[in-house]
């Protein structure tokens, strides 16, 4: 395949992964919610909440995706976060970015978001600040994404601005692999060194410090909660209902896959990109966004770990499932008595 075939067979991918990302994101979230509200709830308390407040953030998130269809593509030193589509008419130069660094405040929210699932079950079975859970107090939580949120989207928006040294730097391969000139669509850039004297681009490496700080903190949280869970939950749940243990068990292996895949998929990925710039090899020009577009696909995976492992879910589908196979059949049966009622076959002999 040529390289023009390539990039343009990459760029088809990063317009339908999200758009797949969108579609499972929205039908197995709403599976999940239809199931949260019709009975799977009434035994997790606020943990309840929680699950439906990622779900939705999660959906927003895939919406958003869509909209914005993101790319990044890694250059040696210099790295170019970018969209083919219209900023609904926002042409400045720095104003048509909004979207993009709206889309971070998303990605970072919908990452602190998770982290507070394994701060609220940590809680759940080794303390008693579950009070910060409930009523007002919730809004800390609400604070909380907003604050990450805005922290990546701002500090993207400010530290990854374009200027003239990295437009120069990436402007060539740019329009050879995608046959646009950069400056005529929404992008931010990385440039680590300057490639007159290779000094470092501090403000460049502050922003791959802040997306850096702000990943690793809520990874931290995740690991710490979930290796303490695993280290001490048996005999901390030793003495709780039989009701009570069986739910801490599967809501733990959730955490459990809930660490494994947003790895995978959300911190692995994020890592490769932003480190690549720092590295400055001269044989990358990688059409990275693929990486980035999968990120969609996690709130999906998220409903679809709890909908498997969480057995209250699958027992009210299940129920569900049977009330409506019972109901067709007795509409149908209904409807067959009522057919033979009206219509009777009759056995008399017809009289010529």
């Amino acid at each position: 395949m040529s390289s023009d075939g390539t990039y343009l067979f990459w760029i088809s991918v990063t317009h339908f992964v999200p758009k797949l990302g969108f579609v499972l994101t929205t039908t197995f979230g709403s599976i999940l919610l239809f199931l949260n509200f019709f009975g799977a709830q009434k035994h997790f308390g606020t943990y309840k909440y929680l699950i439906s407040a990622f779900t939705l953030l999660g959906m927003v998130f895939a919406t958003v995706e869509i909209m914005v269809y993101p790319n990044v593509h890694n250059y040696k030193a210099g790295l170019l976060f970018f969209s083919f589509e219209e900023s609904w008419g926002l042409h400045g130069p720095n104003s048509r970015n909004f979207p993009l660094a709206g889309y971070t405040f998303f990605h970072s929210a919908t990452m602190a978001l998770l982290s507070v699932h394994f701060i609220y079950r940590y809680w759940a079975v080794f303390d008693t600040k579950l009070s910060y859970f409930k009523g007002p107090q919730c809004l800390i939580w609400f604070a909380y994404c907003t604050f990450f949120g805005l922290q990546y989207a701002l500090g993207t928006y400010f530290t990854l601005q374009r200027d003239s040294i990295s437009d120069e730097y990436l402007r060539e391969d740019i329009l050879l692999r995608y046959n646009v000139n950069l400056t005529e669509i929404p992008a931010m850039t990385i440039l680590a060194y300057d490639p007159t004297d290779g000094s470092i681009r501090w403000r460049n490496i502050f922003g791959i410090l802040n997306i850096c700080a702000i990943c690793n903190f809520q990874y931290g949280i995740m690991i710490y909660c979930g290796w303490a869970m695993h280290a001490k939950m048996e005999d901390k749940i030793k003495n709780f209902s039989e009701t009570l243990r069986k739910h801490h068990k599967q809501f733990f292996k959730t955490l459990v896959l809930q660490i494994t895949a947003p790895t995978i998929i959300l911190f692995i990925p994020i890592t490769i990109i932003i480190f690549l710039p720092l590295f400055n090899f001269d044989f990358i020009s990688v059409p990275s966004g693929v990486m980035l577009c999968s990120f969609t696909l996690y709130p999906a995976s998220d409903s679809l770990i709890v909908m498997y492992v969480v057995s209250e879910y699958r027992n009210t589908a299940k129920r569900l499932i049977r009330k409506g196979l019972n109901i067709q059949n007795s509409q149908l049966t209904t409807s067959k008595v009522y057919a033979t009622t009206v219509n009777p076959t009759s056995t008399a002999p017809i009289n010529g």
